[in-house]
């Protein structure tokens, strides 16, 4: 339980988020009482939502009684109250039909099971299939190419060489260019340029990171050099299940955002990047997303294994609302039923 939260709080909160996820309607005291059958009144719970409004579970968003949950109250329902629910036999079947067609292009199958999740799901669902005929690097060094300009360069063991030219960093000098060549190297032994990027952005994210002025600006300049670069096709399906929220459908300029941000590859890959390094389900909540202007979706992804060196990522994109009982273990099954299925190509 979080700090100042009892039971009874905890069994509120738990109401409230499921009532909010399936009406999308501020949820009023009378409500919770009715659905704990009356084993308290409609006055202890108003009590009860005035702490958890104070502890950042709950917002009041008008002058109604009615309380919604905040990033912070989904975040805790999540990690601490959560019931996931078993999936019903009729979808595992259907995810099994999509994923084993035998004789079928593995590009073709993602798709189909991604548009499967989405019909499942009620929700868009966004996949990212990395190309298979990435190599391993055997080297990468970056060179200056103009004073505003660094060229990234490439090779890989099959003899393949990539170039990429990224602009800015006209005050890196030729030593530290030394330095973050002889960093990028050592990251890159024995992985795809993909792997590397992800490998990078893990980096990114330790602590020692931002304390080694070097290793952050090698780490930046890398991942900025690969960004986009060779990661793979971008699906995205069930883009019309956003116009079927509510919280969507009644302000236009967030539904053209939203719908906006699924046309550029690069948002999907932000959206993804955690995921492509782990295969355990990862949610990110509304202001937890790493792009700015989709602070009032949630994602919910996992990564999956496209044979022994390559990755791929599959997930679901909807309101912060989204019922994450149901949603997270269909893109978990989804995710699993994947990785088996490159597994056996």
């Amino acid at each position: 339980m979080g700090p100042g939260m009892d039971d009874r709080a905890t069994q509120v909160l738990r109401y409230i988020v499921e009532d909010y996820i399936s009406t999308a309607e501020p949820v009023g005291s009378r409500t919770i009482s009715k659905k704990m059958g009356q084993a308290l009144s409609p006055a202890t719970i108003r009590n009860i939502m005035a702490d958890l409004e104070e502890m950042g579970f709950l917002v009041q968003p008008h002058t109604s009684a009615g309380r919604v949950p905040t990033g912070i109250g989904f975040r805790y329902y999540i990690d601490h109250l959560l019931l996931r629910r078993s999936l019903a036999r009729g979808e595992v079947d259907q995810l099994n039909l999509a994923a084993l067609e035998e004789g079928t292009p593995a590009d073709e199958l993602v798709r189909q099971a991604s548009r499967l999740l989405a019909n499942l799901a009620c929700q868009a669902s966004v996949v990212i299939l990395s190309r298979p005929d990435q190599q391993k690097l055997r080297s990468v060094n970056l060179m200056r190419a103009a004073t505003d300009k660094i060229l990234l360069v490439a090779v890989m063991q099959g003899g393949h060489v990539q170039h990429r030219l990224i602009d800015g960093e006209p005050d890196i000098t030729g030593d530290e260019i030394e330095k973050i060549n002889a960093y990028l190297n050592d990251l890159a032994e024995g992985l795809t340029l993909p792997q590397l990027r992800v490998r990078i952005l893990s980096e990114l994210r330790k602590e020692k990171a931002r304390y080694d002025r070097v290793m952050h600006r090698a780490l930046t300049v890398g991942a900025r050099a690969l960004a986009d670069s060779g990661l793979g096709e971008v699906f995205v399906e069930g883009r019309a299940n956003i116009l079927d929220q509510p919280e969507f459908a009644e302000d236009v300029q967030r539904l053209k955002r939203i719908l906006r941000a699924f046309e550029e590859k690069s948002v999907i890959f932000r959206l993804l990047d955690r995921a492509m390094s782990s295969q355990a389900i990862q949610v990110s909540i509304g202001s937890e997303n790493p792009v700015e202007d989709l602070g009032d979706v949630s994602v919910v992804a996992s990564g999956y294994l496209q044979g022994p060196s390559a990755v791929g990522s599959i997930g679901l994109i909807g309101p912060v609302r989204m019922d994450y009982s149901r949603v997270i273990p269909l893109v978990e099954y989804t995710a699993n039923l994947l990785t088996t299925m490159f597994g056996q190509r």
